[in-house]
């Protein structure tokens, strides 16, 4: 198959695959309109940056913990049941939370806790979501799929927030929520038409404490694999931090509303789905190490540009370009990590790669959420610039390393 976007269409040849992605870009749409809505509601609520990151941090945090457990069921379970459970929990936690915002219900210590409760089921959902996809679909596929599954991910944080910024100047921002909470049962719905392929997993019956950790020694003894894993979860505990804290900067340091919020998550929503596209075309791996160190460096750059900017319409450009090169690089990792790692420990893989690459800024947004207290968000996010350009540089000199393992011998059967 030719052409630029062969990767893409050979993906969407496997029904499976097909039906999966269409039905689940519903309820990531729904997903990120209800993140705007909580971040929103926090800041109305508190008028502070640290509570923006405390309930930040409850969202995320979660996929430290509960992340690598799931993992291991993912491995050891039918991962199709498991999301099932998964994202029915989701639908009622946000039932709920609507119910809560139209009961005038709310405060600080209420929003903490959904957040946190939503943070716990979407961290044990994770796992399930990326080691599913090459039940979906054949082998050779594996990259243009969980690439293109990324792209969906980033189109939802697009047209998301952008949905939800419109319903809540028109119609209030419990609708934002209600609208999540609907758009589960079309995921729902579509599980009864997908049937995994389930692979020959060795199933364990070891304790899951056992189990951790071969997930956790699998990455250790592939120094490579390693160091993938130590670069983007610096850069996402530095970085990825600005993401969730959009609505402390749009109220402290732009004085805008939910317009102003909607228009810069949607720039890097916009970015981040072109560099998806990007990465997709082509199903192949080979200069993707490259691309992932570049893009690190100049997302902090246009981090910089951004946190340092005046005028809305500059900024939004620059978080444009925040948006393409951190996802890029996001992407990528995942990509070689999806690509590398063998079916029976891609569940326990892959939630470390979540936990670490994920839950970074989990503490990267209450840390900076409380320094910005005393220093402001600008300062803050301009030492975190700073910290994360040393970190981009001393990993270009690890570069060869990369490429031979995630590159060079993709052909090779893993060790």
């Amino acid at each position: 198959m030719k052409g630029k976007f062969a990767g893409i269409r050979s993906a969407f040849s496997h029904r499976n695959y097909a039906i999966y992605v269409s039905c689940n870009a519903v309820s990531l749409i729904g997903f990120w309109m209800q993140r705007l809505a909580l971040g929103w509601l926090t800041w109305e609520v508190s008028k502070s940056e640290f509570w923006v990151g405390a309930v930040a941090f409850a969202d995320i945090a979660p996929l430290i913990i509960v992340g690598p457990v799931f993992g291991v069921w993912a491995d050891r379970l039918r991962r199709k049941k498991l999301a099932i459970i998964l994202q029915t929990a989701m639908f009622l936690q946000s039932l709920v939370l609507f119910l809560l915002v139209i009961g005038d219900k709310l405060s600080i210590a209420t929003l903490f806790f959904m957040a946190l409760l939503e943070g716990i089921i979407q961290a044990a959902y994770q796992p399930v979501r990326l080691s599913i996809i090459p039940n979906l679909v054949d082998r050779k596929d594996i990259v243009s799929a969980a690439a293109f599954t990324a792209v969906v991910f980033n189109v939802a944080r697009f047209i998301g927030p952008a949905l939800a910024g419109l319903v809540m100047v028109r119609f209030g921002v419990e609708w934002a929520i209600l609208i999540n909470a609907l758009s589960y049962l079309g995921i729902l719905f579509g599980w009864y038409f997908i049937h995994p392929r389930e692979q020959n997993r060795q199933i364990q019956t070891q304790a899951l404490w056992k189990e951790l950790n071969a997930g956790a020694s699998y990455v250790l003894e592939r120094q490579a694999l390693f160091v993938l894993f130590i670069l983007l979860t610096i850069s996402a505990l530095l970085l990825r931090p600005i993401t969730y804290m959009l609505s402390a900067v749009v109220g402290a340091v732009f004085s805008g509303g939910p317009e102003l919020l909607a228009l810069y998550t949607s720039a890097i929503g916009v970015g981040a789905v072109l560099s998806g596209l990007r990465l997709s075309m082509d199903g192949k791996v080979e200069g993707m190490v490259i691309g992932l160190l570049v893009s690190s460096l100049l997302a902090v750059l246009s981090l910089i540009c951004f946190i340092s900017s005046t005028v809305p319409e500059v900024a939004s450009f620059f978080l444009f370009i925040f948006g393409y090169c951190i996802t890029l690089s996001a992407v990528a990792g995942q990509t070689l990590v999806q690509h590398k790692v063998a079916d029976d420990m891609r569940g326990r893989v892959l939630s470390l790669w979540v936990a670490f690459t994920r839950g970074a800024p989990a503490f990267g947004v209450l840390f900076m959420g409380a320094i910005a207290q005393f220093i402001g968000l600008v300062i803050t996010n301009l030492i975190a610039a700073g910290l994360a350009t040393i970190v981009c540089l001393l990993a270009f000199r690890r570069s060869h390393l990369l490429q031979q393992y995630f590159e060079y011998q993709q052909h090779r059967k893993e060790i």
